[in-house]
């Protein structure tokens, strides 16, 4: 069987993917743009190579943090959807 929610829970729930998959869109751009940014300054010489990896490093792992913590929250929500 099934795992059957009423109808209200259901479009909170949609919603709840919907608003998780926007923000992560959202996130994305911005972390792209900041590479951007980063590698133009490399190009510019405004930073140095191992300034530019080390600050790309930092990027990464806050934004692969920041994606792990919001998909645990969505799953908080399919595990107690009543919340």
């Amino acid at each position: 069987m099934g795992f059957s929610l009423p109808f209200g829970k259901q479009r909170k729930m949609r919603k709840l993917i919907g608003n998780y998959v926007k923000d992560r869109v959202r996130e994305k751009r911005a972390f792209d743009e900041q590479i951007r940014r980063l590698h133009s300054q490399l190009n510019d010489k405004q930073i140095e190579k191992h300034t530019y990896e080390r600050l790309i490093a930092i990027l990464e792992a806050q934004y692969c943090q920041k994606q792990n913590e919001e998909w645990i929250k969505v799953e908080n929500k399919f595990q107690n959807p009543l919340n």
